[in-house]
């Protein structure tokens, strides 16, 4: 925004006073325009935290957050962080059996490193190059793992809690420090 407006106070208050709307205007209407970007239609949202202004929302695709803060007061009183979220026709809405799912599928620390340590003891994760990408083959939260390719059609199968929740086939992921993230 051009401050040097302020300068021209007190030259003439009404064309500072139009400078300044006008000004404040073209940052609002930017910001609208950014707001919109971060919005897809029919898009998944997982509910981060909540903000003074807002909410942050991850973006379950590509995994980047941002403050929304275009949302009913209604909506924001119904849901807690992890909750997931469709936006759809200009307004987000709660996908109540995804978020359950979600909620169910997490596990205690404990148990998820239990989980990490026999993965790495009884697969050849560790003898696979850091740099290598995997694509989903056969992912179904319901089921207990999932099976990955790698170089030329290897195949692996990871445990769910591994992954990241929210895969599509073909999605492509690497390993690095113990997990699995995208490949964004």
């Amino acid at each position: 925004m051009n401050l040097d407006i302020f300068k021209n106070l007190q030259k003439d208050n009404n064309n500072w006073i139009q400078d300044f709307m006008k000004q404040l205007s073209k940052c609002l209407e930017g910001k609208n325009r950014e707001m919109e970007n971060e919005r897809e239609e029919d898009g998944l949202y997982q509910v981060i935290d909540f903000t003074e202004n807002g909410v942050y929302l991850q973006n379950t695709k590509n995994n980047k957050i941002f403050e929304e803060t275009e949302m009913s007061e209604e909506l924001k009183e119904q849901i807690d962080p992890d909750y997931i979220l469709r936006y759809k026709d200009g307004e987000y809405t709660i996908e109540q059996e995804m978020t359950d799912d979600f909620l169910d599928s997490m596990v205690d620390i404990q148990e998820y490193k239990k989980i990490q340590e026999d993965f790495i003891n009884n697969s050849n994760i560790l003898e696979i190059a850091p740099d290598t990408r995997f694509n989903v083959l056969l992912h179904q939260s319901e089921d207990e793992f999932s099976v990955l390719s790698y170089d030329n059609n290897k195949t692996i199968e990871v445990p769910n809690e591994l992954l990241p929740y929210f895969l599509d086939e073909d999605t492509v992921l690497y390993y690095k420090d113990g997990k699995f993230e995208k490949d964004v």
